[in-house]
């Protein structure tokens, strides 16, 4: 039986067939330098390893959950006004306004980390915060400044923006605050949409005076499904930079009459010669990072 087999016509078909694939193993074996073999052979190793360490890694499925969560979010929200995503997100609003209170509006140039390290620096004052700008091999301050010297080229807001930084690099704090910050209340009329430029600091710098425009910033990133910038808008640069301004322009407790002076900076303390106290360089990079802002958020529209 196994000689029939052996002698069958199959038998030599199937042995022709494995000497041919021998042949083919050698050649290709020969063909390929031993040099590369090990090459491949490496390479092999190599994406074994990281397959097994992916397989393996804690992290990985940490990613996958807030992938998930983050989904759920966008789900979530879809389909609220304003108002309702406002509402939803209240402890957050709250969270950032506390920043533009002492000062510091959440810049464009900052993340997540950054936002929780200034709450820590808020804790030994707001001076803490400009390290994050102008601290030892910081570069932020710079891309600050850079960025906005591009931008203010037009006759009025170039003068104002380079007397202003030469009185800056010069250690005269007040004579820049006074040019910064009157460039500061240009920019914001130019570019921001207040349904009336007539209407007082103490309703223009609030939620109703920028209605018309975070109403349009909503509806184009509802509409661009931009969740994530949304986010950012809606919770963090608009409310601390709103609370930002409101001090920065209006009284509030600190009026002329009452005698008792702010102790932050303030324009009409500034500018009508009230302030008994030298301006320092921190509230000058206050003044950079709100025009920063104002200019990411507004300009080039």
């Amino acid at each position: 039986m196994s000689n029939d087999f052996e002698n069958s016509q199959e038998y030599r078909k199937a042995l022709e067939i494995a000497k041919k694939q021998q042949e083919l193993y050698k050649n290709v074996t020969r063909a390929i330098s031993p040099e590369a073999l090990a090459k491949f052979q490496e390479l092999s190793d190599k994406l074994n390893e990281w397959k097994n360490s992916l397989n393996n890694m804690p992290g990985l499925l940490k990613l996958v959950e807030m992938l998930k969560n983050y989904q759920q979010e966008v789900r979530e929200t879809e389909g609220l006004t304003e108002a309702e995503f406002e509402e939803k997100y209240r402890s957050e609003i709250e969270w950032s306004e506390k920043f533009g209170k002492n000062g510091w509006v959440i810049s464009e140039h900052s993340n997540p980390a950054d936002i929780k390290n200034w709450e820590q620096l808020l804790c030994e004052g707001e001076a803490k915060v400009a390290e994050f700008f102008d601290g030892e091999d910081i570069v932020i301050l710079d891309v600050i400044i850079d960025g906005l010297q591009e931008k203010y080229v037009s006759d009025e807001t170039q003068l104002y923006f380079k007397n202003g930084m030469q009185a800056f690099e010069n250690e005269d704090y007040m004579t820049a605050a006074m040019y910064l910050l009157a460039l500061l209340d240009n920019r914001v009329n130019e570019l921001v949409d207040f349904p009336n430029q007539r209407m007082s600091y103490r309703v223009k710098y609030s939620n109703d005076g920028f209605a018309n425009q975070k109403a349009e910033d909503f509806r184009q990133l509802t509409e661009k499904r931009g969740f994530m910038s949304k986010k950012i808008y809606f919770l963090e640069m608009y409310p601390s930079l709103i609370a930002y301004l409101n001090r920065i322009f209006i009284d509030g407790l600190y009026k002329f009459e009452n005698g008792i002076e702010p102790p932050y900076l303030n324009r009409n303390w500034l500018m009508h010669g009230r302030m008994n106290r030298s301006i320092e360089r921190y509230e000058c990079i206050q003044i950079l990072n709100a025009l920063s802002v104002i200019e990411f958020m507004f300009g080039d529209r």
